[in-house]
Order: C-alpha cells, then sequence, then structure tokens
C-alpha cells in the first residue's frame, strides 16, 4: 500500500473514531488525542487493515506523531 494511500486511511480512522485531525507537523497529542483516544486509534488501524500491533512496537515512542503510525502500521500492511 502506499504511503499516501495509508495516511489517508489513517487520518479518516482518527476523524471517525475521535472527530480528530491529524497532522504530519504536530504530536497526536497536540491534534487532541489523549490516551484513550490512542487506544482506540489503534484498534481502528488494526480492524480496518486486519493485522494486530505486536506489543513491542505499541511503546510510546513509537506512536507520537501521524509519520509514526503511517511508518508502524507500513511495516504490518
Amino acid at each position: 500500500m502506499e504511503r499516501e494511500e495509508l495516511r489517508g486511511k489513517i487520518e479518516e480512522i482518527a476523524e471517525q473514531t475521535l472527530g480528530a485531525r491529524l497532522s504530519e507537523e504536530e504530536s497526536l497529542k497536540e491534534c487532541g488525542v489523549d490516551s484513550l483516544g490512542l487506544v482506540a486509534l489503534v484498534v481502528g488501524i488494526e480492524e480496518e487493515f486486519g493485522f494486530s500491533f505486536c506489543d513491542s512496537d505499541l511503546q510510546p515512542e513509537n506512536l507520537q506523531t501521524l509519520t509514526d503510525l503511517i511508518e508502524l502500521a507500513g511495516k504490518y500492511v
């Protein structure tokens, strides 16, 4: 899957699940995503693409920005 397509899907999941608009220039926290929102976003990504992230990938330092989410999901799709 192309990076831009993956980005679009993740942005769509965030908007549908959280009502948040994600930006590659701001952290997820700055975009209004709290810890519970991040869990919902991760679950939404897993459901959309049909995989489960490895626990080792779900470390806070791996989930700071939209770019982090795109790169992480890209490992699985």
